[in-house]
């Protein structure tokens, strides 16, 4: 805190306290707050001192008690518990704020520009978009219920119409849910957030158990499910089918009403030439039964589909119409394999074909020496490998390049059964680099690319947000967010507590919730939009989807830079999956 402080901005630090009291598990929160009250609340006294210049004014209980309630909003938003439960002064506020924060969200629209929005977008829909809307609409309307699915390749339009089809719910004072899988889709959105912090979603699946929400009656969370006449679901083919079944529980029992989805239409949109859930050491068999289509609720899913490729229709840019053609290909599984080694060719018409790894970080990223300055370049470019072993190593490579000495953080990792710790020493913990979280050794420079690995402060600061390195602190990081809906703004991250979960035992890590983001993995790359993508394919691709992703990362086969062995690598489908 007394880092961050330093910068002298009140509303930045109030993020970062809020987070710090929703995530890091601070021993003496109450300490905390004394020792920083007036630097959480300093732009607060500057403004009463502007609308008040003739009176010499200093803090007041008052000012403070503003300043707890915006933190307290911010660490329920973020998922923590209210502050009396954190031994902190309860904010004094109206006894119903509470309550109606969750329909506040919901219904705080502004009827003026949502009709402004409508009338310019309505007449831009192209016959394909226009049918699925207005079928949704019509189901809606009817009171119908159900399930829709929004079958819709990348560049088809899918964001442009469930955004539309927000707003036009919105427009009539009625309730819309916008939720995604992941957090970089929930950004796209308009009033978009994560499946799981909205729908309050089972953090572990279990088999042969009726999964539901933790979402109480009588709470503000229930109220807008009760309410709401549609739920959007973007990226559902992520989701795991049990996700979609607890929230199927859920409705019926709030809504007191048996019908599937307790009678409120809810639209999963998505395309299942993309990856299918992750199952931590699965096989194809566990991911085909994570996914959707093996949920009893799929032979109620009424299916619509988009196919108007947008680039084409709009700049009529007639290579990526090819392009997207060929991307088709490569996710209908269309591509012949070669019998015996099971590879495809990769053609050149198709993209552009490098001869190595080196020669695919120049290209990507061309001068990084001195272009690491203009964030727009930067965070519109990455390189994709299926695996982290190679996405590791091309990050480290591309930040030596970067001018400056590396600042290198280590982890203090920790098992939390006591009795292990013989049985599993520090130094073993160390070197573990399970999935989704930061290495042990994080070396970062100012100026790196660097991505979120948590949803810390959703939809500003989500899992998947990319970020520029700033100021490099012993205990906090400030950096400028590149992507998303609040791009350009600067933030802090201090050291927070991980949990991986696929690992037999359970053990901590304290370490900045960041990876270098020059190189992605291409499941992590899943949502993300980029003007220049090079993909690494010395390993293949080894889950359904991968190499179709990896690919539609970009609208054009000339900015795909692709690296394979011989120009073949191998393409996994589960045909299942696409029927």
């Amino acid at each position: 805190m007394s880092e961050a402080a330093a910068a002298q901005s009140p509303a930045r630090l109030r993020n970062l306290f809020a987070l710090i009291l929703a995530v890091c598990g601070p021993s003496n929160p109450k300490q905390l707050w004394e020792s920083y009250k007036e630097s959480l609340t300093e732009d607060i006294l500057r403004n009463a001192r502007r609308q008040n210049p003739g009176m010499n004014l200093d803090y007041t209980p008052d000012m403070f008690n503003q300043a707890l309630i915006i933190i307290e909003n911010k660490v329920l938003e973020m998922g923590g518990k209210e502050l009396e439960k954190l031994e902190l002064p309860t904010p004094q506020r109206n006894s119903g704020d509470r309550l109606n924060s969750a329909m506040l969200r919901e219904t705080s629209y502004d009827v003026k520009e949502l009709d402004a929005y409508i009338t310019a977008n309505e007449p831009l829909l192209v016959p394909d978009q226009r049918a699925a809307y207005n079928a949704i609409l019509d189901q809606i309307e009817k009171k119908a219920g159900g399930i829709i699915f929004l079958d819709a390749p990348g560049g088809t339009g899918k964001t442009f119409v469930i955004n539309l089809l927000l707003a036009k719910i919105r427009h009539q004072s009625k309730i819309a849910i916008a939720v995604a899988s992941s957090g970089i889709a929930a950004t796209l959105l308009h009033g978009g957030r994560t499946a799981h912090s909205t729908l309050k979603l089972p953090l572990k699946f279990l088999e042969n158990q009726t999964h539901v929400c933790s979402i109480t009656k009588g709470t503000g969370e229930a109220k807008v499910l009760q309410e709401c006449e549609l739920i959007v679901w973007d990226e559902c083919t992520m989701a795991h089918r049990y996700a979609l079944e607890a929230l199927n529980h859920t409705l019926q029992d709030l809504r007191n009403n048996g019908k599937n989805m307790g009678g409120v239409v809810v639209l999963i949109a998505g395309d299942f030439r993309q990856t299918l859930p992750v199952i931590p050491k699965g096989t194809m068999a566990d991911e085909l039964k994570a996914c959707l289509k093996s949920s009893y609720l799929w032979r109620h899913v009424v299916p619509l589909k988009l196919s108007t490729n947008m680039r084409v229709h709009l700049r009529g840019d007639v290579s990526a119409g090819r392009f997207a053609e060929q991307l088709l290909a490569i996710g209908n599984g269309k591509i012949p394999a070669d019998p015996v080694s099971g590879l495809i060719n990769i053609s050149d018409n198709f993209c552009n074909i490098v001869e190595s790894v080196e020669e695919l970080k120049n290209k990507v990223f061309p001068n990084i020496q001195t272009q690491y300055k203009d964030h727009k370049w930067l965070c519109e470019r990455a390189i994709l490998a299926p695996k982290n072993v190679n996405v590791n190593a091309i990050n480290l490579q591309i930040q030596q390049q970067l001018p400056g000495e590396a600042i290198s953080y280590k982890s203090i990792d920790t098992v939390k059964d006591i009795d292990m710790v013989v049985q599993y020493p520090t130094e073993f913990l160390n070197s573990l680099e399970p999935s989704g979280m930061p290495p042990h050794n994080l070396r970062l420079k100012i100026g790196s690319s660097i991505m979120l690995l948590r949803n810390l402060d959703a939809p500003r600061l989500c899992n998947g947000t990319r970020l520029c390195v700033k100021t490099l602190m012993p205990h906090v990081i400030e950096a400028t967010i590149m992507t998303g809906c609040a791009k350009g703004e600067d933030v802090f991250i201090p050291k927070i507590p991980l949990l991986p979960s696929d690992i037999p035992f359970e053990f901590t890590r304290l370490q900045f919730p960041v990876r270098l983001a020059f190189a992605m993995s291409i499941n992590k790359a899943q949502g993300q939009s980029l003007k220049v993508a090079g993909v690494n394919l010395e390993t293949p691709c080894f889950s359904h989807g991968q190499l179709y992703v990896a690919c539609s990362r970009v609208g054009t086969g000339e900015n795909l830079y692709v690296f394979a062995p011989d120009g073949k690598t191998k393409n996994i489908l589960y045909k299942t999956a696409l029927q």
